[in-house]
């Protein structure tokens, strides 16, 4: 994520490649770097460039590197489990000046080159940039023999200057902050003047390296045995594997802290469920193996002798109520204080005593603002409190809320409370995972352009859309019988024989009782192609390029056809309909109008705009209070005017934050 960020804010994306390179990488679970390259948003000419500056190094293209020969005692310096864990490829060493050469996907920021030179014993280790997938390609070949996974790669790469490790008299792509290697690098015999593995061991300081915690990160003597190095002679024997590894402490973390909270109800698993979802945020924001160790060490200890019966201390409770806030206040660092003497690393340390920062900087201890906030705590934050909306029904709301419910609390404090990156990210996240997929409603895409649809893709998710996408008319018939949708969007040209048209009445032939409703959103603009679309039952038909927004919900409405007619209106009875649900059922779609309320002897009228409640009276109370009160009703009458239009906005609350709050001061009797 800080890359695809740094490329944003460098100018390289514009906020349109942004979304798509976002929304790509979430769905292929692959880093950004080659999300870039796969919807050819910037040459890997131009990426490469880009990286090599940010990382002040050069560049390795996928075809030289796939072209270049390591001889197989270079690779021997680094094993190969340790290289695909680190995602690094060695390719030289220089034997005078103890210098190892390697190929890394972020030179500098994940701590590959520490973790290289201790294992290794090398003095230097120096760091060149190429793409993931390239060097997870050249790990395959150079230590495997399979050089299959180059082929793809290289027949989509640019035409990019060549590295060669044997070419240091040519310049390469990128800024000179790394130095060509000298003269006397050594690739026919790389051992030449170093001792070998068959004599007194490859490289290993005269002084032993203290045992480490897992939690340090440096690698320990277990950890460098059995990454395949020979221990010096001054070293104990060492066992073959290492005492406690970072899965297994995190696991056993899961099962202490799960023990404890056996006995807290409705907080049982608690930790665990928060842990698990800082995971997943945590890879599908590519953060380095560390980082995430660390983050979930803090997951699982954020809550140990904090919660009380009356208090859990979540982000959002300790803003909305002084006590939880004051309980915070004293007791914060308390599982700092039990694990005191465990060494917990400083990312941890860091966590767990700012995970009460808010983003707007009015929280504590040191009011931190933004990206001040040490981002693992802004994770934290974020995942503890919708794990809470979603499990805990003692949170603001009373009750445990369902993940659309949760996602737009989230929403609707980000930028005050949450990170607004995290809040886009969870909501990313959700739709990725299929979370209560059956209850949402499906959409089928038809479109050959795979960067039309990508973004479109990503606001249909947005408005509470499971999505299938498919590219030409074949496709899209057997997704209307694998997966019926209850809206297709499509354009026209999807196919030579068998277009949008044809279709449009495939569709209408369908012996369904409820067939999807069908957009058109295309590049033919001309009168007949209009005409015919609507002939063909098109309940809509837009002419690219609208935005991806207004067709998203364009098939929001779709939705609740029946009542699209402006005349009619809506009219029912609050006993048959809530005034809840016709609230969201009007904000759903996007409505406009003015709903007008009888009951109780009194009257009441709600303001809608394109879907949003701008304004509300009830009696002698308007704004927010009037629509409160409105939501005691169970007995009366409601009809929606259509025609009238909305003034000046008064409220500025979501219609879903409106109807969360009331039903909290219906559950506590707030009048």
């Amino acid at each position: 994520m800080h890359v695809l960020r740094w490329l944003r804010e460098s100018g390289a994306l514009t906020p349109t490649d942004y979304e798509s390179t976002l929304r790509h990488a979430v769905r292929t679970q692959s880093r950004v770097e080659d999300a870039v390259l796969d919807l050819s948003v910037i040459s890997e000419a131009d990426l490469l460039k880009l990286l090599a500056e940010r990382y002040e190094t050069r560049f390795v293209s996928t075809e030289r590197l796939a072209k270049s020969k390591v001889p197989r005692r270079v690779l021997d310096l680094v094993p190969r489990k340790l290289a695909e864990r680190l995602q690094v490829l060695p390719i030289l060493f220089e034997k005078s000046g103890q210098t190892l050469s390697i190929v890394s996907a972020q030179p500098g920021e994940d701590d590959a080159e520490r973790q290289i030179s201790v294992v290794t014993g090398v003095r230097t280790v120096k760091s060149y940039v190429a793409r993931p997938r390239a060097i997870e390609a050249a790990i395959a070949k150079f230590y495997g023999g399979d050089g299959s996974l180059f082929e793809e790669l290289i027949s989509r790469a640019s035409d990019i200057p060549d590295f060669n490790p044997l070419d240091f008299d040519k310049p390469l792509g990128g800024p000179t902050g790394a130095r060509a290697p000298s003269s006397d690098a050594d690739f026919a015999d790389p051992f030449s003047g170093l001792v070998g593995p068959a004599d007194e061991g490859i490289g290993i300081p005269a002084e032993r390296p203290r045992q480490r915690s897992p939690m340090d990160g440096t690698p320990s003597p277990q950890a460098i045995a059995v990454a395949g190095v020979i221990p010096s002679d001054d070293m104990a024997p060492l066992p073959t594997e290492p005492t406690v590894g970072m899965e297994d402490f995190l696991e056993t973390l899961n099962v202490f802290v799960s023990l404890i909270e056996q006995d807290r109800e409705a907080m049982r698993g608690h930790s665990g469920k928060v842990a698990r979802l800082c995971r997943m945020m945590a890879e599908r924001a590519g953060l380095s193996t560390e980082d995430r160790f660390a983050l979930m060490c803090a997951a699982y200890l954020h809550d140990l002798g904090k919660v009380t019966a009356n208090y859990h201390l979540t982000m959002l409770n300790v803003a909305r109520f002084e006590g939880h806030r004051k309980q915070a206040k004293k007791t914060r660092l308390t599982p700092l204080k039990l694990f005191q003497s465990a060494g917990l690393p400083d990312e941890v340390q860091k966590m767990l005593a700012h995970m009460y920062e808010r983003y707007d900087g009015k929280g504590f201890p040191d009011r931190l603002a933004g990206k001040d906030i040490p981002y693992g705590a802004r994770v934290l934050a974020i995942a503890e409190t919708y794990v809470d909306l979603t499990s805990n029904e003692r949170n603001p709301y009373r009750r445990v809320l369902s993940q659309g419910q949760a996602l737009s609390v989230i929403r609707e404090l980000a930028g005050q409370l949450f990170d607004p990156s995290l809040a886009e990210l969870l909501v990313l996240l959700a739709a990725a995972e299929g979370s209560d997929e059956a209850s949402r409603p499906r959409a089928l895409l038809v479109d050959p352009d795979a960067e039309e649809t990508t973004i479109l893709e990503l606001r249909l998710i947005e408005h509470g859309f499971v999505v299938d996408v498919v590219r030409d008319f074949t496709n899209a018939a057997r997704q209307l019988l694998r997966s019926p949708p209850q809206v297709v969007v499509t354009e026209i040209d999807i196919g030579a024989r068998q277009d949008g048209f044809a279709l449009l009445q495939h569709v209408a032939d369908l012996d369904v009782p409820d067939p999807p409703a069908v957009i058109v959103f295309t590049s033919r603009s001309d009168r007949d192609s209009v005409t015919k679309g609507f002939d063909l039952g098109a309940t809509d038909y837009l002419v690219k390029p609208a935005s991806a927004e207004l067709v998203a919900t364009k098939a929001t409405q779709a939705l609740h056809r029946p009542m699209r007619t402006p005349s009619a209106g809506v009219s029912g009875s609050l006993k048959e309909m809530s005034l809840p649900d016709v609230v969201q059922i009007l904000a759903n779609g996007r409505r406009s109008g003015r709903l007008q309320l009888g009951g109780g002897g009194k009257r009441g009228e709600v303001h809608f705009k394109d879907g949003q409640i701008v304004d509300a009276q009830f009696g002698s109370r308007s704004g927010e209070e009037a629509f409160y009160d409105m939501l005691k009703l169970t007995d009366g009458t409601f009809q929606l005017d259509p025609s009238f239009e909305a003034g000046t906005r008064v409220i500025h609350t979501s219609a879903e934050g409106l109807l969360l709050e009331g039903m909290r001061r219906l559950d506590e009797g707030i009048s």
